[in-house]
């Protein structure tokens, strides 16, 4: 799995019981995930269908830094599947821990919003810029 970015997490990132906030998490991991589906496939109209099988294994904390990594699955006509595992790090004690796991697909959209059949010729970029 490629290494997709990374965010470091701030107190205003967490709930209640002083852990990473799951939707924030699920924000990062979208946008994230989303900027290097486009890099791969080349094409930027693309949407958020859906983020299936998330499972959250361990809170992450303020101080953590939470390194999200991801690769292409699979591809449709006109969607792309990515598989995401975002770690926490902690950089005081060096303890790292899988913190959620999914995959998420997107679907890229012509000029009208339409789905646009983009993988007919589709290559994967190359893992070097």
């Amino acid at each position: 799995m490629d290494l997709v970015t990374q965010h470091l997490v701030q107190p205003d990132d967490l709930n209640y019981h002083n852990n990473l906030f799951g939707g924030k998490m699920l924000s990062w991991i979208d946008e994230g995930m989303a900027m290097f589906a486009m890099m791969k496939i080349n094409y930027t109209n693309i949407v958020t269908v859906s983020m299936d099988n998330v499972v959250f294994r361990s809170p992450a904390r303020a101080g953590d830094i939470i390194q999200i990594y991801g690769k292409i699955i699979k591809t449709g006509k006109s969607s792309v599947t990515v598989k995401t595992l975002a770690i926490s790090n902690n950089p005081q004690t060096g303890k790292l821990a899988e913190v959620i796991e999914s995959e998420i697909s997107y679907v890229c959209l012509d000029d009208k919003g339409k789905p646009y059949f983009h993988f007919r010729n589709f290559k994967i970029q190359s893992e070097k810029p």
